[in-house]
């Protein structure tokens, strides 16, 4: 959709993966968009799993946010494939569990998903077993109580896709600048910026969308915003490892593991990761036994997982709102809107959270059908 005659200028400041969505749907849409980082690589730690129908609630701002955005990335990846992008989604997704409560947990959303005529399976031990033995999944450990299969759930490469939307935005208009923002300065309704690049960003804008992680509050700071509406974020430390699987094992879709995600990849190599509560600090984050308990799967790994090579180890710091759900989604000012705090679901949510970002610059009264 085309609104030129409605164009604005706008600012994004952040290419996470929030940033480059937001940039990308705003430049299809006509308007003259400028994405302002120092890091097009943002989302670190990210293995980027699409955890929608296999949220716990079905109903609210959380749900509605995640089926928006799973029904974008269907529609993206169509223009984005029509444009020569190989960027996909692996559809599937596996939640496994050892945990009796949560065993529950899953059979009662997958009664309630089926009632909403959304396609889930659930599988007790000797189900799982069974796909075993067809090779749908590799061999699994003796404790494992059960799990389900949610079909239209999944993973994307968040790497592939921030590189895709950045290209072809950019064969679009949009233009990218490689500097870290400083300060906002508001000016007669507009905004101009200050970069650490060149000192003075000379061009003024009708809309700033801060997409910047933690980054954010500082930038706010100044303005008086840091802590107004309960604006407050904290540190949460994502990590992940590259592994190499022994050889004859193949996994084909993506799983959660009570909480730890196992995604496969390219050459038989695997992604583990998790995210982990605050307290835990970066030290102990990367040292030695908190990695092993992760590829571990705290005790519940299969000996195959046990057995595979280590090839890389990396995290990321993700932000969480204090006093407010995640994520953070809401016009501070005239022109100015936050966009932050996305946690666990910064892929699963840009999607939506850049339709948010649209539907605030087009016409504010709309956005009220995303509030909480």
């Amino acid at each position: 959709m085309n609104l030129i005659n409605k164009q604005k200028k706008v600012a994004v400041i952040g290419a996470g993966f929030i940033g480059c969505c937001t940039a990308w749907l705003l430049t299809k849409q006509g308007h003259n968009v400028t994405l302002i980082s120092t890091n097009t690589g943002g989302s670190s730690a990210a293995l980027g799993l699409l955890m929608a129908d296999v949220f716990q609630r079905s109903s609210g701002r959380s749900w509605r946010l995640r089926q928006q955005s799973m029904q974008l990335f269907s529609e993206w990846q169509q223009h984005l494939q029509g444009a020569g992008s190989q960027a996909k989604i692996n559809r599937g997704l596996w939640l496994l569990t050892n945990n009796c409560n949560q065993w529950q947990k899953y059979q009662l959303l997958a009664e309630e998903r089926s009632k909403q005529g959304i396609g889930m399976e659930i599988f007790n031990a000797a189900a799982l077993k069974e796909q075993v033995e067809l090779g749908v999944l590799p061999p699994l450990s003796e404790g494992l109580i059960g799990g389900i299969w949610s079909s239209r759930d999944g993973q994307l490469d968040p790497t592939e896709w921030m590189e895709e939307l950045l290209l072809d935005g950019q064969n679009n208009g949009l233009k990218y600048i490689n500097s870290k923002v400083s300060q906002l300065t508001q000016i007669d309704g507009s905004w101009q910026l200050s970069l650490e690049a060149n000192n003075k960003d000379n061009e003024i804008y009708d809309w700033l969308m801060v997409c910047a992680g933690l980054e954010s509050t500082d930038l706010l700071a100044p303005l008086g915003l840091s802590n107004t509406n309960n604006l407050a974020m904290q540190p949460v430390l994502g990590q992940a490892l590259e592994l190499e699987l022994p050889a004859g094992i193949h996994l084909q879709q993506s799983i959660n593991w009570d909480g730890i995600n196992l995604v496969p990849r390219p050459d038989n190599h695997l992604w583990l990761g998790a995210t982990l509560e605050p307290g835990l600090n970066q030290n102990q984050a990367g040292s030695i036994d908190a990695l092993k308990d992760m590829q571990q799967l705290n005790g519940a790994a299969p000996e195959w997982l046990n057995q595979a090579k280590v090839i890389r180890h990396w995290q990321g710091v993700r932000a969480q709102p204090l006093a407010q759900p995640a994520p953070v989604l809401e016009q501070l000012l005239p022109g100015l809107c936050l966009m932050a705090g996305h946690y666990r679901n910064g892929i699963l949510l840009g999607p939506a959270s850049a339709m948010w970002a649209a539907t605030i610059i087009t016409n504010i009264k709309n956005h009220k059908s995303l509030e909480r």
